[in-house]
Order: structure tokens, then sequence, then C-alpha cells
């Protein structure tokens, strides 16, 4: 079974996740989003340490993404406060996977913006479609309703920030589990970055299953029986070139 100290790096992560709002800086804020992340562990599996409110200013004054840690996964972090260099960081960063997570009032702003200077940023790699990679957060849902209608193939919408945080977890867990299926029927198979994706994926499944109470057992079934097949797969190549 995965570990932490299995899950190999990325020397220039694939993944990004963008955060917008005003209020990132605050100290009683996003307690549970804040908490989900951490400073990248070393590969040796040094203990990683917990991101804190200074730390996040420390973000918001970086030039560009951070590499982080978020739930034990290797990952890159923007944070902004205002809409200008948010939108500049997904003109820099089209080729990543990108997360968003968005404040009601600034999504309503920035949403339109980036749908149409960026029309593809959003979508699946493996179908073209858009996927729903917008986490809009606001207190209140239904003040949110008559601009976010017209969004509903590509945004979800929370008031509380762990149930922001766990979706977050189970779909980026979905995403590695797709890409390391594009992955495997590649030819020739690439069968480390398969795996690295696979292992990321089981991790982010075990997160959620704690914090949601629920089994994903069909989900976890799959990542073992895919990473088993690339061991398999592995063993028998290096059986080949041995003779």
């Amino acid at each position: 079974m995965p570990t932490d100290a299995t899950i190999p790096y990325e020397a220039d992560p694939t993944h990004l996740l963008i955060w917008l709002d005003r209020e990132i800086g605050n100290h009683s804020k996003y307690q549970h989003l804040k908490k989900s992340f951490s400073t990248m562990a070393d590969p040796k599996n040094e203990t990683p340490v917990a991101l804190r409110d200074t730390n996040f200013d420390d973000i918001l004054r970086a030039e560009g993404p951070l590499p982080i840690n978020f739930e034990g996964v290797q990952f890159l972090l923007a944070v902004f406060r205002t809409v200008d260099p948010c939108i500049e960081c997904f003109e820099r960063n089209q080729n990543r996977c990108i997360y968003f997570i968005v404040s009601g009032v600034l999504g309503e702003e920035i949403i339109p913006i980036l749908l149409q200077r960026f029309p593809n940023v959003f979508n699946n790699p493996a179908t073209g479609k858009r996927c729903h990679s917008i986490y809009v957060f606001c207190h209140d849902i239904e003040l949110q309703m008559d601009w976010a209608i017209k969004y509903t193939d590509c945004i979800q919408i929370f008031n509380f920030d762990a149930d922001v945080l766990s979706r977050l977890v189970r779909d980026i867990a979905d995403s590695f589990t797709g890409e390391a299926q594009r992955l495997l029927n590649e030819n020739p198979r690439k069968n480390a970055a398969a795996k690295q994706r696979l292992t990321w994926a089981h991790i982010l499944y075990q997160r959620y299953t704690k914090m949601e109470s629920v089994s994903l057992k069909t989900e976890l079934d799959m990542v073992n029986d895919l990473l088993d097949q690339i061991d398999e797969d592995t063993a028998s190549s290096f059986s080949n070139e041995m003779m």
C-alpha cells in the first residue's frame, strides 16, 4: 500500500492550485484549508511543516507559484487578493492542470474573464469537456446563483471551507487516476509517471474517506489493481532485459 515515504517527486509539478480571496491573509479565515497545506517535504521524507498565516503572506509576495504539499501530495500554490495578478498567473500557467478557489464576489468578476480568455484551461484533457475545477467559497450560496447559474458546467459553490477541502481532495484524486490511465494507454506505456499519480490518488482517496466517513472501495481497488499491473509489467521488463 502506498505511503508518503514512497511518493516520487517531480522537478516541475504539473498541478497548480490558484486561490483568489481578499481575506486570505486574515488569521481567522479558512483554517481548514490552510491546515491542509504544508511546506514541501524532502524526498527522503523529512517531516513537512504546516503553513501558517505568515507563510501565506510570503506566498502573496511571491512572483510565481511555490511548491507545497497539499494533503501529502506535491503541488504548486499561488494566492492572490486581487484579480489582475491572478489573471496573469493563469496566462503564464495554461500548460498546467489548474484548480481554482475563489470568493463569491471575486468569482463573479473573474470567472467570465477567465473562460473568455482561456476557454480550455478548465477542460478535461481526455474528453475536451469542462470539468468542475472552480471552487467558489461564499457565506450565502443563494446570493451567488444569479451569476453562477451560467457556469454550472465548471463551478461548485460552498459555504464552509471544510467542504471545499474534501471536494477538492476527491476531485484531485479522480484527476490523478484519469491521468494515470491515459499514461498507461500510451505506446510505450509510461509506467513511472502513471505510478506516481496512482500513488498520489491512493493517498488522497484515503484522506477523503476519513474526512467524509465513507468507503471508496471501488476507487481504491482500481488504483491498487493498476499499481499491481505496473509492478508486474516492470518486473517482466526487467526479467526480459536480464535474459
